[in-house]
């Protein structure tokens, strides 16, 4: 039975009170009868009826269709007329009311009761429908896309405040047109930027998915040319009719900007404009496969500015500072392409130029020796001559991976400093003082003989979170040492750098994963590293490459019973994009058995946001070299604000490296990175 409260209107008392039995019957509870408009008025504001059974003819100053009506605006209540009247003028006044029902005197009780029940229903799913709209416009007006969507005609019915402010049309005027009309894309994918359009619903409708759209610059009202990115959709009932489009477009330009910017400060060298090393890698990567049907000849030269340290300590960091930007101006006239010169060291430059032949390329490295020598530095009433050693490396059929052809150039340019300096040195493969120093492998010889004596150790240094309440848990980063012959402990950046150019990081890597799953259940099971639920180890590019080494971290999760989500893999930006096919796989093979990645040292290196958006990995690692001083310099303290905030947007979690001091802490915590390492943190201990 019902229960909802209604009110009667009727001035006739018998006809009321017989009404109101009825109605007892039917279940409902009448809150009271009223003779009158005004009456009526008055207990609806009094007790708030569900819906109201109302009499058209009335005493007092106002009928009951002006009752109604009254009812219907301020209140918002059903009301059905209960009248004898069914003249063509009554029925017009009546539909001004908009009411529920409309039966005529005498009425069955079932008439009566059908009548209210279906009034009752129909208004609240029409409530329910007003609530649901007033949901959806809450929502498309807080939302950070602009919504613009048709009816079935393909015209505009609404736009929400980020479509009129993108398009630069306001909803009014663009009711009735096209999306096309107020919108006009412009493809930047490829250089021949031509426009893009929109397809219509009948292609939207076959392909049965969203079209997509990125790289896409819109023209607005206000002559402004905003990077967009979005989806147009066609809207459909239940049965698959169209019903209208919906476009969501989203104004990119703020953050392509911040990424361009990040994206130059982190592939580039802060003093000289020049690029950096791990970028300048990538492009001596390019020139080495374009050598191999190249009719000419690619060649790399390696500066060193002699005497630089005698210059930097007596002349003061300021002065060797303008050395360093002239000495990068010079490099940067003799460039073609910017990317082909970089900074890759402390007063070290490298330069990839192509040439005819080898006999124009020395012709041409002569060309950039003399214009340094044209150059000269003034201090405190002293010159300073511009004197550097060149060594020149050509890149061709013989020449081995990057490394190797930077070590020949090295290689080059020390011979050239041994030489006396000032002068160029073109490397020779055949000269028997290049074999010999090509030769001396001394460190392949004691890495062999450490990793067959057992002489590495792993230490392990707390990563802490900066807000226990949202990470309760610490990482462990697994460190290697190694002994050497006297007992003595050597760093790892004594080694791994030859460990890389002689191509040992596999074996090492192999070693440290297995000891590492070895002592770290050992420590576990004493309760030694209480706290740490998570051990990163660093894997080097070969051993992504390498099958392997996957092999082998599958047959540790199999035999170790080490839950896989205790693994957290480190590897750096470089390593990732020297193979991106090979880590890609291999990520993806070991993230499916709940491994997961970081991303090491973010910032200094190549770091295109194109390549971390392709990397599956949760971790990011904010480079030292930015969080070091950061509570001095207010330029690092930007970018490591604005690479944990690309970090979060892409759904990172971010990890600041090198906390020396509280007040990084502090610092950290306020822009809101999410763990942080350094020695402020935890120092290195054994394993």
């Amino acid at each position: 039975m019902k229960n909802e409260k209604i009110l009667v209107v009727e001035d006739e008392r018998i006809i009321a009170i017989d009404l109101q039995r009825r109605l007892e019957r039917f279940g409902y509870f009448v809150v009271g009868i009223a003779a009158s408009g005004d009456q009526a008025l008055e207990l609806v504001k009094q007790h708030k009826p569900d819906i109201i059974l109302m009499d058209i003819m009335l005493v007092g100053d106002i009928d009951g269709i002006e009752t109604a009506t009254i009812i219907k605006n301020e209140f918002a209540i059903p009301v059905i007329f209960l009248t004898a009247y069914s003249d063509e003028k009554t029925l017009e006044r009546a539909k001004i009311a908009e009411p529920s029902g409309y039966i005529l005197k005498p009425f069955k009780d079932k008439e009566l009761y059908t009548t209210i029940d279906i009034s009752l229903y129909k208004y609240r799913v029409d409530q329910e429908l007003k609530r649901q709209q007033r949901w959806s416009t809450a929502i498309l007006h807080s939302i950070g896309d602009g919504i613009i969507a048709t009816g079935k005609d393909e015209k505009i019915i609404l736009m929400n405040p980020i479509a009129e402010k993108i398009s630069g049309w306001s909803e009014t005027e663009a009711i009735n047109r096209n999306i096309s009309d107020i919108i006009e894309l412009e493809d930047i994918s490829e250089q021949s930027h031509s426009k893009m359009r929109l397809p219509d619903a009948t292609y939207l409708l076959t392909r049965k998915r969203p079209f997509t759209f990125k790289s896409c610059y819109l023209a607005n009202r206000f002559g402004e040319k905003l990077q967009v990115e979005g989806s147009l959709a066609s809207i459909t009932d239940k049965t698959g009719n169209f019903e209208g489009l919906v476009l969501a477009i989203r104004d990119m330009t703020n953050v392509k900007k911040l990424s361009d910017a990040v994206e130059y400060h982190t592939s580039h060298d802060k003093l000289t404009g020049l690029s950096n090393r791990d970028t300048f890698s990538v492009q001596l990567e390019e020139a080495l496969q374009k050598s191999k049907t190249s009719k000419g000849v690619y060649a790399l030269a390696y500066i060193d500015i002699d005497r630089f340290k005698i210059i930097n300590e007596t002349c003061g960091h300021t002065t060797a500072d303008s050395m360093l930007v002239e000495t990068a101006s010079v490099i940067k006239e003799f460039s073609e392409n910017p990317n082909d010169s970089a900074r890759i060291g402390g007063d070290q430059f490298g330069l990839i130029f192509y040439s005819d032949s080898e006999k124009d390329a020395v012709k041409r490295i002569h060309e950039l020796h003399s214009s340094f020598h044209r150059k000269k530095l003034k201090w405190n009433g002293n010159v300073f001559a511009f004197d550097t050693s060149i060594g020149l490396s050509f890149i061709d059929d013989n020449s081995g991976n990057v490394s190797e052809i930077l070590a020949e150039a090295d290689d080059a340019c020390l011979i050239a400093k041994e030489e006396g300096g000032n002068r160029i040195k073109v490397y020779n493969r055949k000269e028997n003082r290049f074999q010999q120093r090509r030769g001396e492998m001394e460190w392949v010889s004691k890495l062999s003989k450490a990793l067959d004596e057992n002489r590495f150790e792993l230490f392990i240094q707390e990563i802490r979170p900066l807000n226990p309440s949202k990470y309760s848990y610490s990482k462990g980063e697994i460190l290697i040492r190694m002994r050497d012959e006297e007992g003595n402990l050597v760093m790892p950046i004594d080694f791994i750098p030859a460990a890389e150019r002689y191509n040992m990081m596999v074996q090492i890597d192999k070693w440290v994963i297995s000891r590492a799953v070895e002592l770290y259940l050992e420590n576990q099971s004493n309760g030694k590293l209480a706290g740490i639920k998570e051990i990163t180890i660093n894997l080097s590019a070969q051993s992504m490459a390498d099958d392997s080494v996957l092999k082998l971290i599958r047959s540790i999760f199999q035999t170790s019973l080490i839950p896989a989500g205790t693994i957290c893999f480190e590897i750096t930006e470089t390593a990732a994009i020297t193979n991106m096919a090979s880590a890609h796989e291999f990520i993806h093979e070991l993230r499916q058995t709940g491994c997961s990645f970081a991303l090491d040292d973010f910032g200094s290196g190549f770091s295109s946001f194109n390549y971390l958006k392709n990397l599956p990995v949760e971790y990011l690692k904010i480079d030292g070299i930015f969080v070091k001083n950061m509570h001095e310099d207010e330029e690092n303290r930007a970018m490591v604000e604005a690479i944990n905030n690309m970090g979060h947007i892409m759904g990172k979690k971010t990890i600041a490296e090198f906390v020396c001091n509280p007040r990084i802490i502090e610092m950290l915590t306020e822009i809101g990175v999410d763990f942080a390492q350094g020695y402020e943190i935890a120092t290195p201990r054994p394993l």
